[in-house]
Parts: structure tokens; C-alpha cells; sequence
């Protein structure tokens, strides 16, 4: 299962090779070392938000373009999860799942009428 962390860090690969760098061009760019940039893009360290702008600055990415990016990404995630979890059911239990998700929602609404 994916994280926040671990999207954001595959965006900023695909963001760099769509955009045609290499890991050696984006550090020289951005000052940071090819490590750094390895290590971020493979998940393996995270990064500040000083860095994080620095990078889609240098990818020329705007904000909204790598958010709209992220949030499809992890739309798609979570419609995965979804599916594996009525992989395998009968029909009486897919129907089951879908009322109590119904009715979790509507209690969630209940709690916080506010909320998006």
C-alpha cells in the first residue's frame, strides 16, 4: 500500500524524466547532490518543503499541476485498495460492504456536516 510519502516521491521521478533531466542534471540544477535526489525518488528519504519547491521550480512544474498529479494518484490508490477488499466477496457480502460503507458515511456526515 502506498503513502502520501511514496506518490509524491514516484511523481517527482516521473516529473523529472518527462521533463527530460537526469538525476545528475536536476542536482546540478538544484544544488542537491545525485544521492539526495536518488534516495528521494526511490522512497528512501523524504524532503523539506524548501527542497520539495526547489525541485518542481527546476522541473518548471507548477504547484497545481503536481497537486492535481498527486491527488489522481492517490485516487487511483485508494480505488485499488477498494477493489482488493471486494475481491473474493459473494454477492450477499459485496452488498453487505456497500451498505455499512453507506451508512458509515451518512453517519460521518451526521458527525461533521462541515467537512468536504
Amino acid at each position: 500500500m502506498y503513502d502520501d510519502f511514496q506518490i509524491i516521491s514516484a511523481n517527482l521521478k516521473y516529473l523529472r524524466e518527462k521533463s527530460g533531466y537526469t538525476q545528475e542534471q536536476l542536482a546540478e540544477i538544484t544544488g542537491l547532490s545525485v544521492s539526495h535526489i536518488s534516495k528521494v525518488e526511490a522512497g528512501l528519504r523524504r524532503v523539506g518543503m524548501k527542497t520539495y519547491i526547489s525541485i518542481l521550480q527546476a522541473l518548471n512544474v507548477e504547484g497545481n499541476d503536481y497537486i492535481n498529479l498527486a491527488v489522481k494518484d492517490s485516487n487511483e490508490n485508494n480505488i485499488k485498495q477498494y477493489l482488493a477488499i471486494f475481491e473474493g466477496c459473494s454477492e450477499a457480502e459485496t452488498k453487505f460492504l456497500l451498505n455499512s460503507l453507506e451508512s458509515l458515511k451518512a453517519n460521518l456526515k451526521q458527525l461533521n456536516p462541515h467537512a468536504a
